[in-house]
């Protein structure tokens, strides 16, 4: 019993510490799923990409970004929303925060703040995109995978398919060889 028991503590104790101390791309800022967000929107040209969590794999590093996809066959689509979807779509991002979630939203192209102990819907503090605030009336782009834009992982609540405005040729795969990861500041950031 004692050697169960102890077992049982050593899996928790593993367990916390990677929750604690490993980049968890369902949880928070991940930097190759971040540097592939930006290849992403490079590669449209948009204002900002949204990566799913349950889309990469989480490998704390890779020499090439397309072994990070858990889809690589999928296509990158370009969706018009306004700032006011995008916030809900960030707010759903965060709405299972400390639990992870697949639907937790690797971004290019903005900051996000957001306090963990704030009520569900009401998380996002602050909003950057490049130098200026999150408009909530204005429309950008922002570049995903296709199954991301019809609205997967939940995200038909702020969005469906008719706000696809382009699909790029392609797989993700063949958008994101070749390139290599690099080391990207955090764009989430949490406080209690």
């Amino acid at each position: 019993m004692k050697t169960l028991a102890l077992i049982s503590s050593i899996v928790l104790l593993t367990s916390v510490s990677r929750i604690a101390f490993a980049s968890n791309p369902e949880l928070e800022s991940h930097s190759p799923s971040q540097a592939a967000a930006d290849a992403l929107r490079e590669a449209a040209g948009a204002d900002m990409a949204f990566l799913a969590a349950g889309m990469v794999k989480p490998l704390a590093s890779v020499s090439d970004l397309s072994q990070l996809l858990v889809y690589p066959t999928d296509t990158l689509s370009v969706v018009k929303l306004s700032g006011a979807q995008i916030r809900l779509a960030l707010e759903r991002s965060v709405s299972l925060v400390p639990l992870p979630s697949s639907a937790f939203l690797q971004i290019s192209g903005l900051e996000v703040a957001f306090s963990k102990s704030a009520p569900v819907d009401k998380r996002i503090t602050d909003v950057s995109v490049g130098n200026s605030k999150l408009d909530g009336s204005k429309v950008y782009t922002v570049a995903m995978p296709t199954t991301l834009a019809r609205g997967g992982l939940g995200y038909f609540k702020v969005w469906n398919k008719d706000a696809i405005t382009r699909t790029l040729d392609g797989t993700l795969e063949s958008i994101l060889k070749g390139k290599t990861n690099r080391n990207t500041s955090d764009r989430w950031t949490a406080s209690n």
